[in-house]
């Protein structure tokens, strides 16, 4: 991991894998993508969690992870104090800042919202983290896996003000109900997004796409934080029961998945076409059971 961080929003990158000179922030701002040099720093904070620990402290007090003294040269530069880190570390060790690279957007072209047809998403920040939002519909892009690190914050500020407190706050459903189905395409490559019920029991259909991110229409970031905060992901199926709810990080199986759902979303189509529509007698088709009271009273 290379890390480099916006001048401006502090939003960090991994440029390890970028061929360009500079990188694009959405806030607009040009990132040169070259790393910065290592310092070597005092250890004060564990790599792990970011606690504060003490001088010869071997163990962090707070989350029982090792305290590395002596990092390897291949470990992560922080990009905001630029202090040697050691491989594997979520956690500047001299100033504490996390390390979250955000996605790198590798187009200057402008997404089109998967529902408003020719209409461009405009780049917002919503808890430091980079989405795209749409000025018609109002639904969210997160692009990578923004999404599950804006759920895992919910999650955060539920351990931290207590399971009791946050169940205790109820809060009616905001996102308008899908009455029919739909297949969004992702605004990256197009291809055909995968319908989630997120959390498996929460009734807020989530489109994912396994390669670009996760699409959220008007007021489902609101509906999903509140389930979380209810206590939703605690109380997950017996196959989710370590609280996940991300889909599986695998395009081809996503994409086959995806495939059947359409499948057999057309199939029951047609099966519920078939099934509301009769004919009574030669030249008189009717649908539904209404149509057929009106028919005998006919007669």
């Amino acid at each position: 991991m290379k890390l480099v961080a916006c001048p401006q929003c502090h939003a960090q990158y991994d440029v390890a894998d970028i061929a360009d000179e500079t990188v694009r922030c959405p806030c607009g701002a040009i990132i040169s993508a070259n790393p910065p040099v290592a310092v070597d720093a005092a250890v004060k904070r564990c790599a792990a969690c970011g606690a504060l620990v003490a001088d010869g402290e071997q163990v962090c007090s707070y989350c029982q992870a090792a305290v590395v003294r002596d990092p390897v040269p291949a470990g992560p530069v922080c990009p905001e104090c630029y202090a040697r880190n050691p491989e594997g570390a979520r956690h500047c060790t001299a100033c504490g800042v996390a390390f979250l690279p955000q996605p790198i957007r590798r187009t200057a072209d402008p997404l089109e919202c998967p529902t408003c047809a020719g209409v461009h998403l405009a780049a917002r920040s919503l808890g430091g983290l980079w989405v795209d939002e749409c000025p018609m519909c109002l639904g969210l892009w997160a692009p990578g896996d923004v999404m599950d690190r804006l759920v895992e914050r919910v999650r955060e500020r539920r351990r931290r003000d207590g399971k009791t407190a946050c169940e205790s706050a109820h809060r009616e459903r905001r996102a308008a109900w899908q009455a029919a189905v739909s297949y969004r395409r992702c605004p990256v490559c197009r291809g055909g997004m995968q319908r989630k019920n997120f959390g498996h029991r929460s009734g807020v259909i989530v489109d994912w796409c396994g390669s670009h991110g996760t699409w959220l229409d008007a007021h489902e970031m609101e509906d999903i934080a509140a389930f979380v905060l209810e206590g939703g992901l605690e109380t997950a199926p017996a196959q989710q029961k370590d609280g996940s709810w991300n889909l599986p990080a695998d395009p081809a199986r996503t994409a086959a998945i995806l495939a059947a759902e359409q499948l057999l979303a057309d199939e029951r189509a047609r099966s519920n076409e078939r099934t509301q529509q009769w004919t009574f007698g030669p030249g008189h088709p009717f649908k539904g059971i209404g149509d057929l009271i009106a028919e005998f009273l006919k007669r």
